[in-house]
């Protein structure tokens, strides 16, 4: 990104620091790093004392922001190195610091100068890829369990954090959810503003862009959606995030990576593929096979053939009901009239294969409560990756596939 057309609003947030708000950031900083969220104010304040600045309180307001004002609460578009509550500064809060403050503080310019635009950047390729419906509007989401499948060497800290990074950052703060059963899940609306962010690739990059964003809602006076004032974000208590966001503590067990070890390659993303469950080769082996064979492939082509396009689209309900098909579908391929009898006695090639088969079964149970439990109060939780996982069905059908004469 060309830094040359940076202006005065971004110039505030990058004005050098002095050694009580050095100081300030690197004391909260190290404990995000370590722990995976950010530290109590009552920590903050008592080590800030004990290294000579008795005012804490003072420097964590002296942090260069721009638009709001103090005296107002921030009401309306405003962006700083840090967030608190702006009304009580209660021991039991946690304040939190911005991507903007890894201009400043070395322990934290790694986190948000490569791992933090990492993600941005894997949000902003995945809105851009979103395949839309002339007929729906629904949103679309990347939950925590897709980006850890996409970077299977990032750690379970480093994901469970994020939420303590989105809830501070504009454009991000309005695309997350707390989601799930796991205390550190989370998912992410990939909403049209990300689309402000697509050619941004580096830190100063993206303060700039949102220095910019900032000072447009400000210059057209109007709230921007995308941004809250901290008391709206933290409440009175200072912390959403101590709710929803980050770890809890004495999560992180001797010998685990800690979030400042969690390194996401910065690659550029193609175009992504659209999303498939059944293979598509095995798909094209099953086509062959029409009009070849004495059992007829016909339904089971069209079975596989929605699954995945209701896999795509995220229909969860719907594969619960098309792989519990197939699995009621296929028996007779395998010389048997049920499943649960073609797991037991069907001579399965290798014993990975019979697991599989195994697994499938169990999850009849599974898909059957999710088709026919009855309306109730609470909220459904179900989604498309409650399915099995797809080498299990991919496996059933090589065999099936091989099978069919």
């Amino acid at each position: 990104m060309d830094h040359s057309k940076i202006g005065p609003t971004m110039s505030a947030l990058t004005d050098p620091l002095d050694d009580a708000q050095l100081t300030l950031l690197k004391i909260m900083a190290e404990r995000f790093l370590e722990d995976g969220q950010w530290p109590f104010w009552h920590y903050v304040d008592g080590t800030m004392d004990q290294l000579g600045h008795d005012d804490a309180e003072a420097v964590l307001k002296s942090l260069p922001k721009v638009g709001g004002s103090e005296s107002s609460g921030l009401v309306g578009p405003w962006y700083g190195l840090a967030w608190y509550d702006r009304v009580h500064l209660a021991d039991d809060s946690r304040p939190a610091v911005t991507a903007a403050a890894g201009l400043h503080s070395p322990e934290l310019r790694h986190f948000f100068g490569d791992n933090f635009v990492s993600v941005l950047q894997y949000l902003v390729n995945h809105q851009r890829n979103v395949r839309f419906s002339p007929n729906q509007s629904d949103p679309t989401y990347i939950t925590s369990d897709d980006f850890k499948r996409d970077h299977p060497a990032v750690t379970d800290e480093f994901v469970a954090a994020l939420p303590g990074v989105f809830e501070h950052e504009p454009v991000l703060r309005r695309g997350y959810q707390p989601w799930g059963t796991n205390p550190g899940g989370w998912r992410f609306q990939l909403h049209k503003w990300l689309k402000d962010y697509r050619n941004i690739d580096d830190l100063p990059g993206y303060v700039a862009k949102v220095a910019e964003v900032t000072e447009a809602a400000i210059n057209a006076q109007l709230p921007a959606s995308p941004f809250r004032a901290p008391s709206q974000v933290l409440g009175s208590s200072g912390g959403v995030m101590a709710t929803h966001g980050g770890i809890a503590a004495g999560v992180f067990s001797s010998g685990l990576p800690t979030v400042a070890g969690a390194i996401i390659p910065r690659t550029t993303l193609p175009p992504e593929e659209p999303k498939q469950y059944v293979n598509e080769d095995l798909i094209k082996e099953l086509e062959a096979k029409q009009g070849q064979t004495r059992l007829s492939p016909d339904k089971l082509l069209q079975l596989v053939r929605e699954l995945n396009a209701c896999f795509q689209d995220g229909h969860a309900y719907a594969c619960h009901a098309l792989v519990r098909a197939i699995i009621d579908h296929v028996p007779p391929i395998l010389g048997e009239k049920s499943f649960l009898t073609a797991v037991n006695n069907y001579a399965w090639p290798t014993d990975a294969d019979k697991k599989y088969a195994k697994k499938l079964l169990e999850f009849k149970n599974q898909a059957d409560d999710v088709m026919h439990r009855q309306i109730r109060t609470s909220r459904g939780v179900i989604t498309v990756h409650d399915i099995p996982n797809s080498g299990y069905i991919n496996a059933l059908l090589r065999v099936c596939i091989d099978e069919l004469q």
